[in-house]
């Protein structure tokens, strides 16, 4: 019995004795020369840190979408906070980095683009420079709310603005939801098989002047600058002293009467040959005053360059007044005298969340023009966002027509309309 109880004795001792605590390291003291940056993004800094054992440094980023540390060369990446570490086996010390926008921008939203299914979230990627209450809204919750984590649930086709705010700064990022459309289907059209000018569609314009553009002729709406005849409008200029003109020829237009918004929008059109004549079919916007109502010129053609066809839009921003217009012009054999279908395919959020025109010519894809990202639905850069108006004429000289040839006059000069068309397409599964 005393043996075991020795045995036991023994056994308990050596449990005390491996169980008793070690001793602590040595704690290594490191010391860096900077406990704060404030950068800009692109910036680099250098900091140097120093271990009490002179032991070598690790050096390390808690974010590196914010900076980035080698060798304990700093480089700010991207808009935030980060922390800066210098570290070896025991010890280690730190630097907090503000890092700001090259313009002083505190707030970072990314993507700033993004397409959701409707009915799918979505989770925006944020920083903050600063500690300070973050606000988000959406400028379309029908479409897209938020809720104030960032985190994006997408209801139906359509865009939305996501707005991140700390009540100083706002940073915005697109939502798009793709939309599903149907087939185009024939909403309205003008055949001109009637033995008039339907005034319930078509206004003739009358007067002289140039109408800003410096045109030589008088608009009237006499029968013989304006008819319907054999299934078609016909416009005829002549070589005559009215009013204060040497030449006549016609203008017509839906304003007030039809107006259109997206859709595809075709012509069947015969231009006259001869320089100087400038026959056109094309759009305005149906509010405000030109340029900041938009303009859609369907097509342009210039006696003067018989192979040429113009396409072109007008806005607040970029018009012919300022020279600065998105134009785009395309040449074919044939253009002259000869029946053609000149349209456009006026497509809502097409690519993007962005609208689009495309500019065709007998069904070719000739030339488009889409709506700036950076500018949403703002009547000065992208008008086209509200119904247009359709507008047929035929003028004579000006800035486009230039010089006038006399002796094409020793013939018709003529332009005729076989007919105008509207077609839209419905949205389906919205």
């Amino acid at each position: 019995m005393k043996k075991i109880f020795q045995l036991l004795l023994s056994v308990c001792m050596m449990g005390l004795v491996c169980c008793a605590p070690k001793n602590n390291p040595s704690v290594v003291k490191v010391s860096i020369s900077k406990d704060m940056l404030q950068m800009k993004v692109g910036d680099i800094q250098m900091l140097e840190a120093k271990a009490s054992d002179n032991s070598s440094i690790q050096w390390t980023s808690s974010d590196p979408k914010v900076v980035t540390v080698f060798e304990g060369l700093v480089e700010a990446t991207g808009i935030g906070i980060a922390t800066i570490t210098a570290s070896v086996e025991g010890g280690s010390a730190s630097c907090n980095v503000y890092v700001l926008g090259k313009e002083n921008e505190t707030l970072l939203l990314t993507p700033e683009l993004v397409e959701i299914q409707k009915g799918k979230t979505y989770q925006f990627y944020y920083t903050s420079v600063y500690d300070v209450p973050l606000t988000w809204s959406s400028s379309n919750p029908e479409v897209a709310s938020v809720d104030q984590n960032g985190l994006v649930t997408a209801h139906k086709a359509g865009t939305a603005l996501i707005t991140l705010s700390n009540g100083a700064e706002d940073v915005s990022a697109r939502v798009v939801i793709p939309h599903t459309w149907g087939e185009y289907q024939l909403v309205w059209s003008e055949e001109f098989d009637g033995s008039s000018v339907d005034e319930n569609v078509w206004t003739i314009e009358q007067g002289g002047g140039g109408w800003g553009n410096k045109e030589k002729q008088y608009y009237t709406n006499r029968e013989k600058n304006v008819c319907v005849k054999d299934g078609n409008l016909i416009i005829q200029a002549y070589k005559e002293d009215y009013q204060t003109s040497q030449y006549t020829s016609a203008r017509l237009k839906t304003a007030g009467k039809k107006s259109f918004l997206y859709g595809k929008i075709e012509a069947r059109i015969m231009f006259p040959s001869g320089g100087g004549t400038w026959p056109a079919f094309w759009m305005l916007g149906e509010t405000r005053k030109w340029p900041s109502c938009g303009e859609i010129d369907i097509i342009e053609h210039i006696g003067n360059n018989p192979r040429m066809l113009s396409f072109a839009v007008h806005t607040q921003e970029k018009n012919g007044t300022n020279g600065i217009n998105w134009s785009s012009r395309a040449y074919y054999d044939g253009v002259e005298e000869n029946y053609h279908v000149y349209g456009i395919e006026w497509r809502e959020e097409d690519f993007n969340g962005r609208d689009r025109i495309i500019f065709t010519y007998d069904g070719i894809e000739c030339a488009t023009v889409m709506e700036n990202e950076l500018h949403i639905d703002e009547d000065y850069y992208w008008p086209f966002n509200q119904p247009h108006y359709i507008i047929i004429n035929l003028a004579l000289g000006g800035t486009m027509g230039g010089n006038i040839d006399d002796a094409i006059f020793d013939n018709d000069v003529v332009m005729k309309v076989d007919w105008v068309r509207v077609y839209q397409r419905r949205e389906i599964d919205n």
